[in-house]
Order: C-alpha cells, then sequence, then structure tokens
C-alpha cells in the first residue's frame, strides 16, 4: 500500500498501517496536527540531516519577534520519515509556519480552531496534505515531514512575545536545543529601545560578537557547529525615561496605537520606597521533606535577614494545622529576623496541606488602614488534602477576607505550568492583585525564588491611574496599579489617526503621599514603531486569557480573543494555524518504522475478524482501547498526485498512538 492519505471513508494509510478517520471524533482529539506542541512520539532512529538552524530575534523597545529557520536534508537513497523539535519561550504566541519545498513556499493561515480543525477534517477526506497547528501548554514545537530521497526541506516558525522590565533589565530567553545533530548554528539578535541602551550581555555566551549601531541600537552574532549545553539569555538594560514616560505613535489603516511607558525611579520620584506589611505562608507538609524543605529554609532565612527595619513582617508555616511566628505583625528589627529565621529554621516537613487555613489566617493579620503595602509571598508544592479542599471555595474565602487588598504573590514550588493545579495558583493571585509563577526543583531554585522575591520587595507606588483625557481608547496596562522599584508599566491604547497631541495625567501613592504627572505629547508616528499594534494586540489578549482563566469562558471575551487572534495572526487557545499543500507529483514512499509495520500485522488480523463478525465498515471507538480499521475496498490509484516531500499521515499516527494506543515505540507525555 502507498503512503499518502486516501481511499473510501476516511481511510488514512501509511505503508501498512492505516486509522480510519472515524477514529479522529473532535470530541475525543483536540489535536490533529501535522505539527503540534508538547507531544512526545517515539519512532525509529532518525536518518534525515539537519544543514542548519538559523534563530533571528529582532528586540524593539520590549517587544519580540523571533524566527526559526531549519533545513532538512535527506541523503539517502530512499525516502525518509523524521519527526523534529523547535522549542520556544512558553509566553510567546506563534504567528507563522512556513515550508519551502521545491521552491515553493507553503505559508499558514490563521482560522477560528473549529473551522481549522474542520477544514483539517475535510482535508483528510479528500486525501489532501494539511497540517494544523494549534496553541498548547509547552514550549516544544514539533513537526514531521516525509523527504524525498535527496530532498531539502525549510522549515520557518515565527513566534511573538512582549519582555517585562524587572529590577532594571530586560531579559530574553531563546532556546536552542535540538534533538538532531547540528553542526551549523547561527543567531542574529537586533536590539532597538527608544532610550539608550546601556548594558547588553549573554551570560556563558562568551564567543558572541556585540556590535553597536547607535546608542540605542545593538546588534548581538552566534555561530557554533555544535548544540550548546544552554539556552541563550539576553539582558540588557536602558536609561529610564522623563519622569512622565515615553510616548511612542504609529497609525495605520486609519487607525493609531499608542505605547506609553511609565519607569520612575526613586530619585525621580524623590521619595524612598514604600513601607510594607509582608507576611510569608510557607507549605510544610509531608511532600515537601527532604531537598525541598531545606531549599525554603535557606532562602527565606536570607529574604528574612533583609527585611528593611521600617517594615513589619510575620511568617506562617502550615501542613494540616498553622503554626505562627507571631499572630500579629513585627517589625523587622535585628532581634525579631534572628528570632524568625531560628524559627523557620526548627520546623520539618510533615502532616497535609491546609492551603485555606494558612491564607485566611495570614490575611487577618492585615489592616486595611495602614499606610503599609500589603503582600503575602505564598509558597506551596501541591493540592489542598486538609481542611477545605475545594478550589472555588477556597478563592471566595480568599477574596472575602481579603479587605487590605493585600497582593498574593505564589511561588508554585515543583508544579509544572502545564499542570492543571497550576491554574488555580495562577488565578488565586490574579484575583487577588498579585501573580504566580512556577519554580522547578533544581539545585538553581534558590536563586530564582530569591530573584523572583526581589521584584516585589520594593513598592514605589500603589493605586496608580491613567488618564488621557478621552483620546485614547482600548486601553491595555501592563503594569497594573502597582509599581515596583525596577520595572515599568506599559500603557498601550488606541486613538484617532490625525490627532495632534495627546495629554496624559498619571496619579498614585507613593511613601510621601499622593502624587501627579502630567504632560502632552506631541503625536509623532514613526514607522520604527510598527510593532505596537502587535503588541497592543498581544498584551490584550494576555489580558482576555487571564480574565477568562479569573472568570470563566464568556462568549464576548472568547469572541473578542478569537477575533483580535485572526486580525494580527496569533494562535491562541482558540485559534489554529492551518496550513494546505496542492496536489503534485507523490513522493516516493518512506519505508515506516518496524514498529508500525508489526502494530499494522496485528491490526489487519483483528479488522478481518471484527469485520467477519460485525460485516460492518466502522468499527466503534472504545475508551482505552486501540482501534485502528482498514477499509477493504480502499482504491489505490497510482496515478493520484499528492505534494512532494511531506506527508501528514504520519504526524497524525503519532500523535493519535501517543495519546491513545497501547503501541510499542510510543511515549504518552
Amino acid at each position: 500500500m502507498k503512503s499518502g492519505i486516501c481511499g473510501k471513508n476516511g481511510i488514512l494509510s501509511c505503508g501498512n498501517f492505516s486509522l480510519s478517520a472515524h477514529l479522529l471524533s473532535l470530541s475525543k482529539i483536540s489535536v490533529i496536527l501535522l505539527l503540534f506542541l508538547a507531544a512526545t512520539v517515539s519512532t525509529a532512529a532518525a536518518t534525515a540531516d539537519l544543514d542548519y538552524m538559523k534563530v533571528d530575534i529582532n528586540i524593539n523597545n520590549g517587544y519580540v519577534i523571533t524566527t526559526v529557520e531549519q533545513k532538512l536534508t535527506n541523503n539517502e537513497d530512499e525516502a525518509d520519515y523524521d519527526d523534529f523539535s523547535i522549542y520556544k519561550p512558553e509566553e510567546a504566541f506563534i504567528s507563522d509556519f512556513t515550508l519551502l519545498i521545491n521552491d515553493k513556499e507553503y505559508s499558514s493561515e490563521v482560522l477560528p480552531k473549529g473551522k481549522a480543525e474542520k477544514s483539517m477534517m475535510e482535508a483528510v477526506s479528500q486525501g489532501k496534505s494539511a497540517g494544523l497547528l494549534t496553541d498548547e501548554k509547552g514550549g516544544r514545537f514539533e513537526y514531521a515531514v516525509n523527504i524525498q530521497a535527496g530532498q531539502s526541506i525549510i522549515v520557518r516558525l515565527t513566534y511573538e512575545q512582549a519582555l517585562k522590565k524587572t529590577l532594571g533589565e530586560y531579559e530574553y530567553v531563546q532556546p536552542l536545543y535540538v534533538q538532531h545533530d547540528l553542526d551549523d548554528l547561527s543567531v542574529n539578535v537586533n536590539i532597538v529601545s527608544e532610550n539608550k541602551i546601556i548594558t547588553l550581555e549573554t551570560p556563558g555566551f562568551n564567543n558572541t560578537k556585540i556590535s553597536s549601531v547607535s546608542n540605542t541600537e545593538k546588534r548581538i552574532y552566534y555561530r557554533s557547529d555544535s548544540i550548546p549545553n544552554r539556552d541563550m539569555k539576553i539582558v540588557f538594560s536602558t536609561e529610564s525615561p522623563e519622569l512622565t514616560g515615553d510616548m511612542l505613535f504609529y497609525e495605520t489603516g486609519g487607525q493609531g496605537y499608542m505605547m506609553h511607558v511609565f519607569s520612575p525611579t526613586v530619585d525621580q520620584l524623590g521619595t524612598p520606597a514604600m513601607n510594607k506589611d509582608i507576611i510569608f505562608v510557607i507549605d510544610k507538609s509531608r511532600s515537601m521533606e527532604g531537598k525541598k524543605i531545606e531549599q525554603v529554609k535557606s532562602v527565606f532565612s536570607e529574604i528574612i535577614s533583609d527585611l528593611p527595619e521600617e517594615d513589619r513582617f510575620s511568617i506562617i508555616f502550615f501542613d494540616n494545622r498553622i503554626m505562627e511566628f507571631s499572630d500579629e505583625l513585627m517589625m523587622a528589627s535585628s532581634d525579631n529576623k534572628k528570632d524568625a529565621m531560628d524559627f523557620v529554621n526548627s520546623l520539618d516537613a510533615s502532616g497535609r496541606t491546609d492551603i485555606d487555613g494558612a491564607l485566611v489566617k495570614a490575611l487577618e493579620m492585615f489592616d486595611e488602614n495602614s499606610d503599609s503595602v500589603p503582600i503575602v509571598v505564598f509558597l506551596t508544592d501541591g493540592i489542598p488534602t486538609s481542611g477545605v479542599k475545594n478550589t472555588d471555595n477556597i478563592r471566595n474565602d480568599i477574596s472575602n477576607e481579603n479587605d487590605a487588598q493585600a497582593a498574593i504573590f505564589t511561588v508554585a514550588f515543583g508544579i509544572d505550568k502545564d499542570e492543571g493545579y497550576y491554574d488555580f495558583l495562577k488565578v488565586l493571585s490574579l484575583e487577588n492583585y498579585g501573580k504566580a509563577d512556577s519554580f522547578s526543583i533544581s539545585d538553581d531554585s534558590m536563586d530564582d525564588i530569591s530573584n523572583f522575591y526581589d521584584t516585589i520587595s520594593t513598592p514605589l507606588m500603589t493605586d496608580i491611574e491613567y488618564d488621557y483625557d478621552g483620546e485614547v481608547t482600548g486601553i491595555v496596562n501592563t503594569g497594573e496599579s502597582s509599581l515596583f522599584a525596577g520595572s515599568d508599566a506599559i500603557v498601550l491604547g488606541k486613538y484617532a489617526s490625525g490627532t495632534g497631541s495627546i495629554s496624559s495625567t498619571i496619579t498614585g501613592s507613593t511613601r510621601s503621599g499622593t502624587q501627579e504627572f502630567s504632560n502632552n505629547f506631541v503625536v509623532r508616528s514613526s514607522s520604527s514603531n510598527s510593532f505596537i499594534p502587535r503588541l497592543w494586540a498581544y498584551e490584550k489578549i494576555m489580558n482576555l486569557l487571564d480574565r477568562i482563566d479569573v472568570e470563566g469562558e464568556k462568549a464576548e471575551m472568547v469572541e473578542e480573543v478569537t477575533d483580535l487572534s485572526m486580525e494580527f495572526g496569533f494562535a491562541t487557545p482558540y485559534t489554529s494555524l492551518y496550513v494546505e499543500m496542492p496536489e503534485e507529483e507523490e513522493p516516493e514512499p518512506a519505508a515506516p518504522p518496524a514498529e508500525y509495520e508489526a502494530v499494522a500485522e496485528e491490526v489487519e488480523e483483528e479488522e478481518e475478524e471484527a469485520v467477519q463478525e460485525t460485516m460492518v465498515e466502522e468499527i466503534p471507538l472504545v475508551e482505552d482501547e486501540t482501534v485502528m480499521a482498514e477499509s477493504d475496498d480502499v482504491e489505490e490509484n497510482t496515478d493520484k498526485e499528492e505534494t512532494p516531500g511531506f506527508e501528514i499521515v504520519y504526524a497524525i499516527i503519532g500523535v493519535f498512538a501517543a495519546t491513545y494506543c497501547k503501541c510499542p515505540g510510543f511515549s504518552k507525555k
């Protein structure tokens, strides 16, 4: 049987391996792809060569557009099937996927997820080569190809994200790992800023070449004949804008977009950082035993020792019991901090996990009339197993108890972002003025948690409001209502094309009281600011996705995410990238991996028995069983032309089997 997608009743055939399209029910499979994220498929040994990988990174005022290009060549005498991976930052949206086959370019289009899946199923049923890419959690993009003997294919993937300024620096991490041998890797980085770039470094990559185009534009070039043992980290800092901030403009299609960057320093504000009331709520349940509890003791002892004397603090350790250092906030005097560190180091891990009880106890300590900034640093490694266990009830309890509007910053220790429980921790923080982050259990955990704390340890302003005198609509604020030392707030919005100027008034609370900053910005649209509409759309979508996490999937928010994703070309949870290739001369079929052959023979035997027993064309899907059927009346049209060097069927089989089959040679992630 020839390689390809063909046949009656939606039969997908590849070598001797067949699947009925009846099995690819959208109610059972959320992703049917040639190109897929966060799926692991074990296949036969790879023979296709990865000739090179080129990475182009463009950073414009904190907005990053990255394109990764890989060239694949089959130097063997017969067609070869192989799968490849490209890793991306988790926060990035994929915005383009392109294939170059025999000098012909095939680009993807963004469709609503349901429409894309329908198009994919129609393509499969018509025997067309097509691919579907959806945005899933995780940072790996995997694709599969069937390459003819002597043929080369070029794959390009583009993704986009916004950087956040923390502790006075911007940091971008570019994954460089690939699963195949690679002897030609190049990375080109171009960084442009409205303000002077002060520092630029790539820690651990000493052989990078850094050049200066101007004070506001820098370039990095890196080339290697092997795969580095780490990801490339790009760290840079810029001069702060004037006290009232910078405002950049861009107009396109009769619509104006603005970007207002507000990033005052302590010196510019003319007042010290605000005092804080801070409570550390730390999980010491049995799952924290060993290395985890020892790391927690070490990092929080250091954090406590560095507390300014003007701050007030307390510590709560919890399992199924609540253990307080003090039942009221204490001044961060030297004696109190020493006693607190002794308390931290005296405890061991045991018991179950009462998250609700610990957080409620912490919130009861705050005085809502205090002038200090209320903060909770909450660390946990697991689900609630004691007290209130229902996560919705926990959310309600915390919201009802948080009269002081304390910001809850959550350290998810050893909890991956793709785990369902992380979503609860994220939402808990978002609806309580904070944020959550995930930290793996490693030798670097202490440094990572300490750095996370540093970003929120020095509040400069709270209760910040931005007013543009009604001239700006569709406002998205990335800094929300608080600003910490070394960070910035970016406000994005739309204005009427042709507007001459935009007035800005910023008010907020500082240590010395309420302050107000006003300015009138002259509108000057510049082509160098063409990234602003995409940054606005990115942040608007991210904001809506956070609201959906908190409020649930409301139709109007889902529709807005979908419309923006379609307009600006992002693969998001509600849209997919779909690519379909016209039919051309059929490639030489690749021999399927050996394990496919063995499974295929077994399937054919089972199918014959099933047909004899049921005398029906389709076999119903039974949960947790492998059901594969091949129709006896599939016509093999040897004259049928298909896309050269590109077969969807292997990937469909791979995704299906990795998810549902108990087949040898497949692993389920």
